[in-house]
């Protein structure tokens, strides 16, 4: 195994507790940011399924998915902190 099939595996193991958290978590801020870090590890392995299988179209998925996360976040935080999205 090479040092690119260890990192998909440790990004597997990171995916576990962030699971654990959006189920389990006690606030609905602690379930956003852990849906946050979810969707970071899948962009992580995304970028390096990417570089392992040389096809560009995976970066293309992990950037969309980037931007919908980001743009999702901050509406959820925005809807928490004030009640309303616009």
């Amino acid at each position: 195994m090479n040092l690119l099939e260890y990192s998909l595996i440790f990004m597997v193991i990171s995916f576990i507790p962030c699971l654990y958290r959006v189920i389990k978590g006690p606030t609905i801020p602690d379930r956003v940011v852990a849906l946050d870090a979810m969707t970071t590890v899948i962009v992580v392995m995304l970028g390096i399924y990417s570089f392992v299988k040389e096809s560009v179209f995976f970066m293309d998925v992990a950037l969309v998915l980037a931007v919908i996360s980001f743009v999702g976040t901050v509406t959820i935080a925005k809807y928490l902190d004030e009640g309303v999205v616009f």
